[in-house]
Formats: C-alpha cells, sequence, structure tokens
C-alpha cells in the first residue's frame, strides 16, 4: 500500500493557539490598563508639581488609583485615576476643582463657623502674611486664631492640646472693620496682632472665581499619557504571552 499520512501536529499547536487568543487579550487588556493607571498617576502628580506652588501632601495623597476589575474597577472600562471626595470637610477634589473647571470653589468648614463676621463668606491669605512651606499659613496659627475667635469646631478644640488652648500672651487675633465701622459689624480681614508687630492674616473675599482659564488640565495630561502608555503596555504584555507558547 502507497500511502501518505498528513501530519497535524504542528496544525493542531497552532488551533489551540487560535482558541486561547481571547483569553490572552483579556489578560493583555487588563494588565496593559493597569500599568496604565500606574503610568497616569505618576504624570498627574508630576503635573500638580509643576502647576501648583508646593501642593501639599494632603492633595497629592488625595490623587487615587482606580484599577480595572475588583471593587472599585468597575470592568476594564473604569479604570484610571480620580481625586478623594467625601461630603463633610474639606476634600482632595473640593480643592483640585476650580483649578480644573474654573469658577467658585467650595467654601471652606472654617470659614462656615466664622458666620456673619466678615463681609464675604470667602477669605483669601492675606499678601505679606508668613507662608510655610507649602505657601499656607501655617496649621498652629490658623487653629490658633479659630479659637480665639470662637470659630473652632468642638471636635478640633477637644484635640487641641491643653496648652495651646490658652491664649498666647502677646499674640491676639481679631476682625477689622471698615473705617468707621460699628463695632460688631461685619469686618473686612482678620488681623494678628504679636508684640507690636500687625499683620493681616485673611482678607474678605466677594469672589473666589479663577476665570475661564484652567491652571490644572487634569484630562488634557491624563489623555495623552493614556494615548501613549496604553498601546505599549498592551503590545509588550501580548508579546510576553505568545513567546511563552
Amino acid at each position: 500500500m502507497i500511502a501518505l499520512e498528513v501530519d497535524t501536529s504542528n496544525f493542531n499547536e497552532s488551533v489551540r493557539k487560535l482558541a486561547g487568543m481571547p483569553d490572552i487579550i483579556r489578560k493583555a487588556v487588563t494588565g496593559a490598563l493597569s500599568e496604565t493607571v500606574d503610568d497616569l498617576h505618576t504624570r498627574q502628580t508630576l503635573e500638580m508639581k509643576q502647576v501648583f506652588n508646593n501642593p501639599t501632601p494632603y492633595v497629592l495623597r488625595g490623587l487615587k488609583k482606580r484599577y480595572p476589575g475588583g471593587k472599585m474597577g468597575r470592568g476594564v472600562g473604569g479604570a484610571g485615576t480620580y481625586f478623594e471626595f467625601f461630603p463633610v470637610g474639606k476634600s482632595p477634589e473640593d480643592i483640585v476643582k476650580p483649578h480644573v473647571f474654573g469658577g467658585p470653589r467650595r467654601q471652606k468648614s472654617s470659614e462656615r463657623r466664622l458666620g456673619g463676621r466678615l463681609l464675604s463668606p470667602f477669605t483669601v491669605m492675606g499678601r505679606d502674611y508668613p507662608r510655610n512651606a507649602s505657601g499656607d499659613i501655617p496649621g498652629a496659627r490658623y487653629t490658633q486664631m479659630l479659637n480665639q475667635l470662637d470659630a473652632l469646631s468642638d471636635v478640633a478644640r477637644s484635640q487641641m492640646p491643653k496648652s495651646r488652648q490658652k491664649n498666647r500672651a502677646g499674640v491676639s487675633y481679631f476682625v477689622m472693620v471698615q473705617k468707621g465701622g460699628k463695632k460688631g459689624s461685619p469686618g473686612i480681614a482678620i488681623a494678628e496682632r504679636r508684640g507690636s508687630q500687625l499683620k493681616i492674616m485673611l482678607v474678605a473675599a466677594r469672589s473666589t472665581g479663577y476665570g475661564k482659564s484652567v491652571k490644572y488640565d487634569y484630562f488634557g495630561v491624563g489623555r495623552k499619557q493614556a494615548e501613549y502608555s496604553l498601546p505599549v503596555h498592551f503590545n509588550r504584555i501580548v508579546q510576553r504571552y505568545m513567546s511563552r507558547m
């Protein structure tokens, strides 16, 4: 008998590889998204450090990662970064949002506790007031001011060391009113007196709008990074899986 047997070993292996491709693609997409999220977080953190003047660790830590799948991933389509938000107090999203979208910022809880003592519900830092490394009012001084003006929350007051609950000798805070204004009427600023020195800590601001110009292009930066990172990671991961077959 003259017979010809077709060797199908290579063909069967090729079929097996093709059958496994959907699973490979799914794993590659998930892995590429996860690594892209890491790239996004790094890039957004660098961008904040460039566009903001010494952003506080509180804001930087507020940028979170959302990986594909899992409790926060909502599938592969929900991967990305987001700023932490909570309705009570001033969240990282509250701080960053006006710089991303423009428009007025949210009123601070401390501003709400100051009530109607100032002509405006919003305040800005005095131009010549000493700043800390992040460009803000030192936290201890701000807390001391709120305590003296009876605008500190009960929780915050209970957490203050007893030594700081007492007014420091030679240091006082008071509301400045317009010339000719009556005592107790809404003021224009909050001042600090240290010995013979007088400095404006906070100034009443009628508008806290940031205008139409956006300082922090959060979405533009993220889109460009994702367009670069996602195909790079996807191709690398697919090649790695294929090389193992």
